[in-house]
């Protein structure tokens, strides 16, 4: 079963003005309670829009914990939609199949999200990274 987990911190970061950029740290991801998993500081910089929150889903494997095979990212009202969204990370690729990147939908209608899987393309999400510590956002109006 895939666990939505929270991004520590990203309830407290308003984000980053369009046409801005910035980085903010927190104490790794965190699942139910207070344990701390992927360990260390993500440091997330965010391009074009203004980031509200970020969830991210654990790959469906033994030690789930530390594999990430998708992120949901919310972005505030004033994100055009339809505006395409692109994340990198420096995480180490794994899985059967090993994805290629992350590849993300444009920002929907309604909601400001946008989800994130790992995977070979947009259509096929395989695998999972491991050892994030950065997150890179780029929004780009459609």
């Amino acid at each position: 079963m895939r666990n939505m987990m929270q991004l520590l911190g990203g309830v407290a970061v308003a984000g980053v003005v369009a046409a801005g950029s910035t980085a903010f740290t927190a104490g790794g991801l965190t699942g139910p309670g207070t344990t701390t998993f992927v360990g260390g500081k993500i440091t997330n910089t965010v391009t074009g829009a203004t980031l509200s929150s970020i969830k991210a889903t654990t790959a469906n494997q033994t030690d789930a914990a530390t594999r990430i095979s998708a992120f949901e990212l919310t972005f505030d009202s004033a994100t055009p939609v339809g505006s395409v969204v692109t994340l990198t990370t420096d995480g180490a690729a794994g899985g059967t199949t090993l994805p290629t990147g992350y590849y993300c939908q444009t920002v929907q209608v309604t909601t400001y999200k946008s989800l994130c899987t790992a995977g070979t393309n947009l259509a096929t999400p395989t695998g999972y990274y491991t050892a994030v510590g950065t997150l890179t956002i780029d929004v780009t109006p459609a």
